[in-house]
């Protein structure tokens, strides 16, 4: 009867020798490459922009009125938070008795506390929530947050026009490249290779240039946003919390 010799790379047992990988794809996993001149690389980018000088400083220019308007945003929701909150002491304290008397009476108690909290604050005594203000804060919020989603949205989408204009010229390029190379150089070369440089390369490009120079800052921006909003949070709590210790 034939013998069947056993794979090569495979003791007994069809188990893969020391120091070696088993399972059906092996060989198959390749080291992942990076750039071997990144200065280079990125200069040659930049050079490849210079054409589009003046639509990237709009691109700037948009994204730092984004900025602005995405740090006053929470100053002002700040100030309706302002408002409220006078609103609430002033209808707590006796009505027609001036506020300086009533910080005097606070301290000659004993409740300093409550009256610095009182002095810095804008209530009226015996008013509540001015309504019709706050409604003029919440409407200018509403317009600011609006303008700074609508900039970094422009930013976004001029820097995609960007992104795609540039990758159109490399690919034209690449293509008259290799329309120009003999065939011997594709003989030579592995396919995958060819692939990956034409596709994979260039996307990589494109998806560098739009997030890389608009979304993180965008993304930035959101972050100190969402920070404002929380230490806006934390001093209404600090408030409260002196008025009910004072109380």
């Amino acid at each position: 009867m034939m013998m069947m010799g056993r794979p090569q790379g495979r003791g007994a047992g069809g188990r893969p020798q020391a120091g070696q990988r088993g399972g059906p794809f092996m060989g198959l996993s390749a080291p992942v490459e990076r750039s071997k001149d990144f200065r280079g690389t990125l200069r040659k980018l930049l050079a490849r922009l210079r054409s589009e000088r003046l639509v990237l400083a709009v691109v700037v220019v948009l994204g730092s009125l984004s900025v602005a308007f995405s740090v006053i945003g929470p100053k002002i929701a700040g100030n309706a938070m302002n408002v409220i909150f006078d609103g609430v002491v002033g209808k707590t304290l006796p009505a027609g008795v001036p506020k300086e008397q009533i910080i005097a009476s606070l301290r000659a108690s004993g409740r300093g506390q409550f009256a610095d909290m009182l002095a810095a604050t804008n209530a009226v005594p015996g008013v509540g929530i001015d309504f019709a203000a706050l409604a003029q804060i919440l409407a200018l919020a509403v317009v600011v947050y609006a303008l700074a989603s609508l900039l970094a949205w422009a930013q976004a989408y001029i820097m995609a026009g960007v992104a795609q204009r540039t990758v159109y010229g490399m690919r034209r390029e690449v293509e008259e490249k290799l329309a120009r190379l003999p065939l011997r150089y594709f003989d030579s070369h592995a396919h995958g290779d060819l692939l990956s440089r034409v596709t994979n390369d260039v996307d990589n490009i494109a998806t560098t240039l739009q997030p890389g120079l608009s979304q993180r800052r965008i993304q930035r921006h959101r972050t100190e946003d969402r920070r404002k909003r929380d230490e806006c949070h934390l001093r209404r709590c600090g408030r409260q919390d002196s008025s009910g210790r004072g109380s």
